[in-house]
């Protein structure tokens, strides 16, 4: 692999590994998240990590439309349905199954029906939507290629502002509406193709491909701390207003969430693009790269497990507590994962 072949992969992998990192944290953060009175620190130290670090899975989508929308890669229908589609099927199937044994674990097997039992292994755990849901942009890709391969640059721009008008500000303006009519009145303004993650997917095409002015960098960079804060802080009010957790406002689709996104993606596509890599700089990052599914996979998992040993986020102090609970499950889910690939025939089925 020469070294322009590197650069090309490293900030592919540098995004998957911080986009994974961030999954684990906003669920280590989220652990208590519910358990903790809304007014008290602690909450709020956990709030503000849950806040900060929700970019993972748009980053993921992003990454999955620059590779997949990539002018250059040839699309076989046939190859796409026996080797992406199938593969995410499987692991949706078998990972659902295994979750839902470890429910029936801790509920006790010998109190369960084979029945009871089946229907846990059949409902799977909340983090694998994330599955299915690529499927459904997959499946849709012969379609999507045509379209933005022939496209004019102005009609995707149509497209992502449709995106960004009718699901991020009409999702973030959602979050500040109490009135009942409203409330109706702008949830009738979703339009599924424009309102989902497949705004996401064609975003990190055209950033990738048609790119935005280097000027408009610096914005989204320096947006990063205000919109940070203002998840934070307008999370932290309506909660207290509510009396319960409230986390809205730092939806995937958020206007702040969205910012944070756009920076993170641009700054690591440009500077880590830029970046002269060693090869064994590169080998490494590809290897952590590589078992970052089987990190989203598991993660949730090992956290579970983690609990009744006293390994938690409140083990020690929160502050603390959150980041070294997710560095360890980090570490521990790219260790299973790089094991679990490697076995031969069924590797790339499990994670």
């Amino acid at each position: 692999m020469d070294v322009k072949t590197q650069n090309r992969n490293v900030p592919n992998d540098l995004l998957r590994i911080l986009a994974a990192f961030s999954v684990v944290m906003l669920h280590s953060a989220a652990h208590f998240w519910y358990d903790l009175p809304v007014t008290g620190t602690e909450w709020k130290i956990v709030n503000g990590y849950d806040a900060c670090f929700r970019f993972g899975v748009p980053i993921f989508v992003m990454i999955s439309g620059a590779i997949f929308l990539d002018p250059a890669r040839r699309l076989d229908i046939k190859r796409l349905y026996r080797h992406n589609i199938l593969r995410l099927l499987i692991l949706y199937l078998l990972w659902g199954a295994l979750y839902g044994l470890l429910d029936c674990y801790g509920y006790g097997f010998s109190n369960l029906s084979w029945k009871e039992i089946l229907k846990e292994m059949a409902s799977g755990r909340y983090h694998l939507w994330y599955l299915p849901m690529l499927v459904g942009i997959y499946m849709l890709l012969p379609v999507l290629r045509s379209w933005v391969l022939q496209a004019e640059k102005r009609n995707i721009q149509y497209f992502l502002a449709l995106f960004a008008v009718l699901q991020v500000l009409r999702s973030t303006v959602i979050t500040f509406v109490q009135n009942g009519e409203l409330l109706h009145f702008l949830e009738l303004g979703e339009i599924q193709m424009a309102c989902s993650y497949l705004g996401y997917f064609v975003l990190g095409y055209y950033l990738v491909y048609v790119g935005i002015p280097h000027k408009y960098y610096k914005f989204f960079y320096l947006s990063v701390l205000p919109a940070a804060a203002a998840n934070i802080l307008i999370s932290n009010a309506q909660s207290a207003r509510d009396g319960i957790p409230n986390g809205g406002i730092y939806d995937s689709f958020g206007l702040f969430t969205f910012l944070i996104v756009v920076a993170v993606f641009l700054f690591v596509t440009d500077r880590a693009g830029k970046h002269r890599w060693s090869g064994r700089s590169s080998a490494v990052i590809g290897e952590i790269s590589q078992g970052t599914l089987g990190v989203y996979l598991m993660h949730i998992g090992v956290i579970e497990l983690l609990e009744p040993m006293g390994v938690h986020s409140a083990m020690v102090p929160v502050a603390a507590g959150v980041p070294l609970l997710a560095l360890l499950t980090f570490i521990l889910c790219c260790g299973a994962a790089a094991l679990l690939r490697r076995l031969p025939l069924v590797g790339r089925y499990i994670c």
